[in-house]
Parts: structure tokens; sequence; C-alpha cells
């Protein structure tokens, strides 16, 4: 299943509202989501634990999205800044 804006949209709210189904597969899909946006951005090697990484700061940050908004450019944000700071780490390793 590719999730569209509106599926993602509908599990994150009822996932904050505690169904903890929603809130599995709406892991499942921004999983997906995430490991098709990293593609050909970093080196295959990272991608699990990039998306890993998101997939805490989503945790984290679950109550900071807007339900007025779009959910999909709230998490390519998220993913962008951690992209970011993993070629931030990167370059200052190397």
């Amino acid at each position: 299943m590719i999730a569209d804006e509106a599926t993602l949209a509908r599990l994150m709210l009822a996932a904050r509202k505690g169904d903890k189904a929603a809130y599995r597969t709406l892991l499942v899909e921004v999983q997906h989501w995430l490991e098709r946006y990293f593609r050909g951005r970093i080196a295959p090697s990272q991608v699990d634990d990039l998306v890993q990484d998101v997939l805490l700061a989503v945790h984290a940050k679950r109550a900071s999205w807007d339900t007025g908004r779009p959910f999909l450019p709230w998490l390519a944000a998220i993913a962008r800044y951690r992209w970011v700071d993993l070629l931030r780490k990167t370059y200052r390793a190397g």
C-alpha cells in the first residue's frame, strides 16, 4: 500500500486520539515513504538508521502537527532536517 496524503492524515488523527492500530499502520506507511524519500540521497547503508531517526522524531513531535495543514509537508520537513543533520555529521567526520 502506498498511502496518500489523506490516508496519512487520517491515520495520524486517529493515532493522536489513542488508536494504537492506526499508529502502527501510520509508522509502517511513513517508514515506506521515508525509504523512498532517502533512496538516492544517501548511501544505502545509512538509510535504515536515518529512517529510524526520523520515525523517533515523528513520534516525539507528533503533537506539533497542525491538523489544519497537510501531513506530508510536515513529515518531509522533519526528514529533510534529519537528512541535513546527517550530512553535516558525515562531512565533519570526513
